[in-house]
């Protein structure tokens, strides 16, 4: 592969992506919003309600998992144990980051270039098909990967710092690390193959990000799972999620790169 030409697409890309406002505003808020609100969810209201917030059946459920899971937990105060629970619960919340940017950022990029007809005239370039879908595959997930992981970060320093050594070794533990850094990059290569395949079949890209708005749902899932008392997240069920999110990631591409072909491009895609 030509490294030259990767970098230019990749550099074009991501110059395209900040002078769109709606992707980077968008894409900020979500870091901003799903970083700072579990956070005040764990800290800010045990200042608010006091005690009475630890009486909740989910609350007293999820505590009882915990501590079958970690012993040591029952030895924590109750408004800790209350905000390990916010933090946990929170945390899968953070892979809506990565599969939504990259999803945006594919859309954007492949529906811009069908609408302006731009993609076949660098198709008529020495460009590879194989070239150009690693380029805007780097350009959309490095940066949503990127993110997450430098919001994840705050996240887990600002637990330490509000809620002290106990809280966050619970809370942001091996499983929660195991999330971020496994999960993270497949599920917004998840997205960014997704991105492709609705991008061929529409032509509006606000379309085409409802319709991968469905992703969203087995996230909400998992986070009602934990609220119910289903599971708790651990290591196992990480890896056992990464290695059936890395098949589904091939069979998606492989999808993508049947429908992102030359011929289809010039002929279907209209």
């Amino acid at each position: 592969m030509n490294q030259r030409r990767i970098k230019t697409i990749i550099g074009k890309e991501w110059a395209e992506t900040i002078r769109n406002k709606t992707i980077t505003g968008t894409f900020a808020m979500l870091l901003v919003v799903f970083t700072l609100m579990p956070l005040g969810f764990a800290f800010g209201m045990p200042l608010l309600i006091g005690d009475e917030i630890t009486k909740d059946p989910d609350v007293e459920m999820l505590n009882e998992l915990l501590v079958e899971m970690f012993p040591q937990f029952a030895a924590l105060s109750i408004i800790e144990q209350f905000q390990v629970f916010m933090l946990r619960q929170f945390l899968p919340m953070f892979l809506l980051v990565p599969i939504m940017g990259a999803m945006s950022i594919a859309t954007y990029s492949i529906i811009g270039e069908k609408t302006s007809r731009s993609l076949e005239a660098l198709l008529a370039t020495p460009i590879r098909t194989d070239e150009l879908l690693l380029a805007k595959s780097i350009a959309a997930a490095l940066p949503s990967v990127g993110a997450t992981w430098g919001a994840f970060l705050v996240f887990a320093l600002a637990s330490r710092l509000l809620g002290g050594a106990e809280v966050a070794r619970y809370a942001i533990d091996s499983a929660a690390w195991s999330m971020i850094l496994l999960i993270t990059p497949l599920v917004a290569f998840l997205g960014l193959g997704l991105g492709v395949i609705v991008s061929s079949r529409v032509n509006d890209a606000r379309s085409a990000q409802q319709l991968g708005g469905v992703l969203v749902l087995p996230i909400v899932g998992l986070m009602v799972g934990q609220t119910a008392g289903l599971f708790l997240l651990g290591v196992p069920l990480v890896i056992i999620g990464a290695v059936v999110l890395f098949l589904i990631d091939l069979a998606v591409m492989a999808i993508g790169v049947s429908l992102f072909n030359r011929e289809a491009i010039l002929t279907r895609w209209k």
